[in-house]
């Protein structure tokens, strides 16, 4: 179904792995205040903790790799931001060319799973790979929309929106109230000021 996202079955790890690299890796502001910084090999750890094969084979040596891919994949939801889809999918085939999705089947914990990169790729390279096909076939389903950057004031995070209805503006319920208890006391200053 073109534009509808199937959120009982949700489960793209390419995506998300994305999602959870830039924010560790690429954005300069988080929840209304500057990005901290700290070990980024940890917050790469964190962002392939939904892959744990990937996680456990992380090198020292690949957090440049990393960095570089962050810094990629945020200038594809920038450009989505500024809904140019045409861009954003320039961008992801560019990674893809150079970084292609040769999926395979792999048996994990009695399970059968699509991987989609070569099965011998390097840590970056593989990742690349599935981070640019998970957004790539995101996009390529109708739902480029659904792909954001936090509306919030001083708060640069991205986000997959799976609400039913699509409506998602924020990266968390934080800026969400963030923004909301802002407006409540703007309002709440005009009236006083018009007293």
């Amino acid at each position: 179904m073109t534009g509808q996202v199937q959120l009982d079955s949700y489960d793209d790890g390419g995506l998300l792995v994305a999602v959870a690299t830039i924010n560790a890796l690429a954005i300069r502001h988080v929840f209304g205040r500057p990005a901290p910084t700290g070990d980024e090999f940890e917050a790469i750890a964190q962002a392939l903790a939904i892959d744990p094969p990937s996680a456990a084979v992380l090198r020292a040596e690949d957090v440049p790799g990393f960095v570089v891919l962050a810094g990629q994949l945020k200038e594809v939801f920038d450009d989505l931001d500024r809904d140019d889809v045409d861009a954003a999918a320039v961008r992801l085939n560019n990674l893809l060319t150079a970084h292609p999705a040769h999926p395979h089947l792999a048996k994990e914990q009695g399970r059968w799973r699509v991987h989609h990169h070569a099965s011998d790729a390097e840590l970056v390279p593989m990742a690349t790979s599935i981070c640019a096909e998970g957004i790539a076939r995101f996009i390529g389903a109708g739902n480029a929309g659904r792909l954001g950057t936090c509306k919030a004031t001083n708060c640069d995070r991205v986000y997959v929106d799976l609400s039913k209805n699509g409506s998602r503006r924020f990266c968390s319920t934080a800026c969400q109230n963030r923004v909301k208890a802002a407006a409540f006391r703007e309002r709440q200053s005009g009236l006083q000021a018009a007293e």
